[in-house]
């Protein structure tokens, strides 16, 4: 499934915020969390101008290779926007804010750097977006400012020390292994919901589908709260529980977690056999 040229339609007035930037791109399931060290893809970025000595603005373009990771979430926030435009519930009114103020963000940094960007395209770092993909890479929420701050810090207030570590760390734009995205996913609902639409599993304007999403989202949340040896910051953490294992299948995103699926099948065999 293509998303190029994808526009949502202007806003309706229930979030109070206007789109100022347009986005132009192809991203498709096989390029869901796959890439390697320097893959980019392209993006287009429409925006108003004024027409010298008239009364009007036209839409200028701009257009230059960036990672693909950045394109993937650009896209998943295009998504969210024109969902918002299907349901009107607390949660999808909410993320089509986030979104839209996210994206505008996003494309005035695009423009203001264009020039500097277009010389290294793959040292791009977009101050917006960045920060978003270091929390998903740790299987945190980006909207919610609780769960970022117990991400940081558990119970704390963060410190200095501890929100430098936990964004300046790593680059997840340079890592060339996705395992620890792809694990963490599970906690990133927004991001499991995209990845649907692209596997054409459910559509963008299924309200049914959003709500599943969430409420699959608290069962796992719920567990992991209960279960205090959890960790979603490293690389061994291998495989799946329960309520994760339903969720991916009640989602139809088994064919995209097969691997990891396998692995809980293996790690469980033995088990079910001293039985």
């Amino acid at each position: 499934m293509s998303w190029f040229s994808f526009f949502p339609s202007p806003c309706s007035g229930l979030t109070g915020h206007s789109r100022k930037y347009r986005f132009q791109f192809e991203f498709t399931a096989d390029d869901f969390l796959a890439w390697n060290v320097g893959k980019l893809r392209k993006l287009h970025v429409g925006y108003p101008r004024k027409v010298p000595r008239e009364d009007a603005y036209e839409t200028h373009w701009k257009e230059l290779e960036i990672p693909i990771i950045y394109v993937q979430l650009i896209a998943q926030l295009v998504a969210e926007d024109l969902h918002g435009n299907y349901n009107n519930g607390h949660e999808a009114l909410r993320r089509q804010s986030y979104a839209r103020r996210v994206l505008d963000l996003a494309g005035k940094e695009f423009v203001k750097e264009f020039n500097v960007w277009k010389e290294a395209p793959t040292a791009i770092r977009f101050k917006v977006l960045h920060p978003i993909l270091l929390r998903y890479l740790r299987g945190c929420p980006d909207g919610y400012t609780p769960s970022i701050r117990s991400a940081i810090s558990g119970d704390d207030e963060p410190s200095i020390r501890e929100a430098t570590e936990f964004y300046l760390s790593k680059d997840p734009v340079d890592l060339d292994a996705t395992f620890q995205f792809r694990r963490n996913l599970v906690y990133i609902p927004e991001s499991r919901w995209y990845l649907a639409i692209l596997l054409e599993v459910a559509n963008v304007d299924s309200v049914g589908h959003f709500d599943k999403v969430r409420v699959n989202h608290d069962n796992i949340m719920e567990e992991l709260a209960q279960d205090e040896d959890a960790s979603t910051d490293t690389d061994e953490v291998s495989f799946f529980n329960e309520p994760e294992v339903r969720a991916i299948l009640n989602e139809g995103l088994e064919g995209f977690f097969g691997e990891q699926l396998e692995q809980v099948v293996r790690t469980l065999q033995p088990h079910m056999h001293r039985r």
